[in-house]
């Protein structure tokens, strides 16, 4: 029986003619060293996730510093009628009669709010760290319940009325607050705890006549300063809260949805209008049996996917991008006979690895998608002069790049996506792999 001769072009290792066997076996071993070299570059690509992580890490604690000189996330619970109250009461035997001091709290009628926010870049050194300010118009009426609903078994000391409103940080605000109430001017001071409404705010006194002082209208504007968030409490019969900002990524957030919101280049927009029954504490009671801080809602100034983001999920991505570039050397060296050796696998493949330290560096100071554009031509422009180099027929090198340079696109594409980011990785996966396979359909893998 003859032997099946197989003529290999002249190459090192090649003088002559080579057994379909040994053509097998030099296949194989190849994938073998292809798959060693894999797994070699996984070690510096954790290396540099690892890398991606550590910076991101230290962004975040520039952030949070910097949130803490500037004002954290701003939580608005107000305004508030606070009433002490004195009331006689006995043990279970109905004996021993003593009197105690309590809080009765009553909550606005209406509440509208009517906020812009202004977006502030601060920095710490290269790290920018996105704030804001507020400027707030809160309005409404208050009216006095009826005597069915008060159910008032004490004297109520209206002469000692205080009306509050909680805020997480007082660090924000940045001008005097005025209160309007039935067009008569009162000025905020610092100080408010209480367990109902929060431990931080500001309150004034506001004596009372419940004959004359119902029903009431307030006005007051707050210059309020925060980071991230800004959050209200739907303290109304009706609640009606309207914010607009130039910053084009909100995420609301809270335990109601706006009815009607607008995101566009220019900002946003939205809408709140929440009633009593949506909630779950009275518009009025006595004591600390009501917590009102279950109800919040509001907006947050959401980063899409920031560099550190993107470039951490390009580095996972970056298996897939190795993956292809050594299928596509791998299938050059079997279309065309041309050599290539594995140590000229090893440094295309640590190319391929700077392209994600050369992204991480220079996204710091130009942004991701500039970083992106200069770190590609450059790992495009030096794999493709060094497969030039070991490739003898020049297309071979340019569509060895081109592979390189789709995936490149094909990753970006992926990066700028949030919904269809999984399905059209999905779908162009499925292609890619159906090119390989009409690409290798009719090769011999045996030599037989």
């Amino acid at each position: 029986m003859m032997e099946t001769i197989n003529q290999e072009p002249a190459g090192p290792g090649n003088n002559g003619p080579v057994k379909s066997g040994e053509i097998s076996r030099h296949l194989m071993l190849k994938i073998v060293f292809i798959g060693l070299v894999f797994f070699v570059l996984m070690i510096p690509k954790l290396m540099i996730v690892g890398l991606m992580e550590e910076r991101k890490s230290t962004a975040e604690s520039a952030r949070r510093e910097v949130m803490e000189k500037w004002s954290t996330d701003q939580v608005v619970r107000g305004p508030v009628l606070m009433v002490p109250m004195r009331e006689t009461v006995t043990d279970k035997e109905g004996k021993n009669p003593a009197v105690v001091q309590t809080l009765q709290y009553f909550l606005p009628q209406e509440l509208t709010i009517a906020g812009q926010l202004t977006p502030r870049d601060r920095f710490r050194s290269i790290y920018k760290v996105v704030v804001y300010e507020s400027e707030l118009r809160i309005s409404g009426t208050f009216a006095l319940p009826s005597p069915e609903v008060l159910q008032v078994s004490g004297e109520t000391e209206w002469s000692k009325a205080e009306l509050s409103i909680g805020l997480s940080d007082l660090r924000g605000i940045s001008n005097m607050v005025e209160l309007v109430w039935n067009g008569e001017k009162h000025t905020f001071l610092p100080g408010m705890d209480d367990p109902v409404i929060g431990t931080g705010g500001i309150s004034l006194s506001l004596p009372l006549d419940p004959a004359t002082s119902f029903p009431a209208t307030f006005e007051c504007i707050l210059h309020l300063k925060g980071s991230h968030s800004l959050h209200f409490s739907p303290l109304g019969e009706t609640t009606t809260v309207t914010l607009s900002s130039a910053w084009n990524d909100p995420g609301f957030t809270g335990s109601f949805l706006p009815v009607n919101h607008t995101v566009d280049a220019g900002g946003f927009t939205a809408d709140w209008k929440i009633l009593h029954f949506n909630r779950n504490f009275p518009q009025t009671w006595k004591g600390d049996k009501y917590k009102i801080g279950g109800a919040d809602f509001g907006v947050e100034l959401v980063t899409l996917a920031d560099h550190y983001q993107k470039n951490i999920r390009s580095a996972k991505y970056g298996i897939l991008v190795i993956v292809l570039v050594f299928i596509s050397f791998f299938l050059s060296e079997v279309i065309s006979g041309e050599r290539i050796h594995p140590v000229q696998y090893a440094l295309v493949g640590f190319a391929l690895l700077l392209f994600y330290l050369l992204l991480l560096s220079l996204s710091e100071h130009l942004g991701f998608n500039i970083a992106y554009l200069i770190a590609s031509v450059a790992v495009l422009t030096m794999v493709f002069a060094y497969s030039g180099s070991f490739l003898k027929k020049r297309i071979n090198s340019l569509m060895l790049t081109a592979v390189l340079a789709a995936s490149f696109i094909f990753i970006f594409v992926l990066l700028q996506m949030e919904t269809y980011a999984l399905v059209t990785g999905s779908v162009v996966l499925f292609f890619i792999l159906g090119m390989i396979m009409y690409l290798t359909r009719k090769i011999n893998w045996y030599n037989e």
